[in-house]
């Protein structure tokens, strides 16, 4: 059953990376004008030649079909605004720089989301707990570009100890990571504190009760456990989101990652940057929801692998 199971996840992930793959490809080749259109200095010749070169001139469905051998061979085609650059080179230079502040960051949000929901949900009452929990709130509606720049402006001009831009340093790595992870942290301690006091109404918690067991095992076992599920429900597009870059956080601290290329290969019109990043993207998110599919068992008995 377990087989069946793992099987039929791999195989649909990789029916969804196709779509993804096929969707995006055929939805650039129909918007209106082409990638060299803003080229308006180039010769009707040059231009001829260049459409040639990258074989544009072919018929749609000649196009896809080469892509789509191209792509499974992981061969993502030359740039069109990157002369002399594979979308391999460009993808394999700035996903490093994405990865790290993502991972980070990742790391970062859910150890401060479990830690901010369990002390808000332990001290409902306190003072402390009561503005935390209103700061949540504040933070999840706060744009991330706003974020950033206050804290620019508190810890880089202000109290000059943070680098605002760049990551060449350990320390230029905090406010990308605090910039990317304050809204998630807010909306996951929120979902978190939630499902935390939804728990309460159910049957097997009074009866944790009823039977006394002790507070710290009804907290980690019966409350914190089963609140983990739609917790991690939404990690996955979180964390892809966080790992494939930013384009806002790239911007403002001036990050050379994936977020930021891919907004700027759309402004360019290079479909096969755009193609190539969204491949990435959707292979990282499909394998993230994959393995958090797969946890669920674990975290809760009552589900099974099926």
């Amino acid at each position: 059953m377990k087989i069946r199971y793992f099987l039929t996840k791999i195989i649909s992930s990789l029916l969804v990376i196709f779509i993804v793959v096929s969707a995006t490809f055929l939805l650039l080749r129909v918007l209106p004008g082409g990638p060299f259109d803003s080229e308006k200095r180039l010769p009707p010749k040059v231009k001829i030649n260049i459409e040639k070169k990258y074989k544009l001139d072919q018929p749609l469905l000649n196009q896809y079909l080469f892509y789509i051998k191209s792509t499974s061979k992981l061969e993502l085609g030359p740039s069109y605004f990157y002369p002399g650059k594979s979308v391999n080179e460009i993808i394999k230079k700035s996903l490093p720089y994405s990865l790290k502040v993502g991972i980070l960051s990742l790391i970062f949000t859910i150890i401060s989301s479990i830690f901010f929901a369990k002390y808000i949900y332990n001290n409902k009452n306190h003072f402390l707990a009561k503005f935390l929990t209103n700061s949540l709130y504040l933070a999840v509606g706060t744009p991330t570009f706003l974020i950033g720049a206050l804290l620019i402006m508190f810890f880089s001009v202000n109290l000059k100890i943070l680098p605002a831009a760049l990551l060449e340093t350990p320390l230029s790595y905090v406010l990308p990571i605090l910039t990317l992870s304050i809204p998630s942290i807010s909306f996951l301690s929120k979902l978190m504190i939630e499902s935390m006091n939804d728990i309460e109404n159910t049957m097997y918690y009074r009866n944790a009760k009823l039977n006394n067991i002790k507070s710290e095992v009804v907290l980690k076992y019966y409350i914190i456990r089963n609140s983990l599920v739609p917790f991690i429900t939404a990690i996955g597009p979180i964390s892809a989101f966080m790992i494939t870059g930013s384009f806002v956080v790239e911007s403002i601290f001036s990050i050379p990652g994936m977020g930021k290329m891919f907004i700027l290969s759309i402004i360019n019109r290079d479909y096969p940057i755009v193609c190539g990043l969204t491949i990435v993207y959707t292979i990282v998110l499909v394998s993230i929801n994959m393995l958090i599919d797969f946890t669920y068992p674990l975290i809760d008995k009552r589900i099974k692998y099926e």
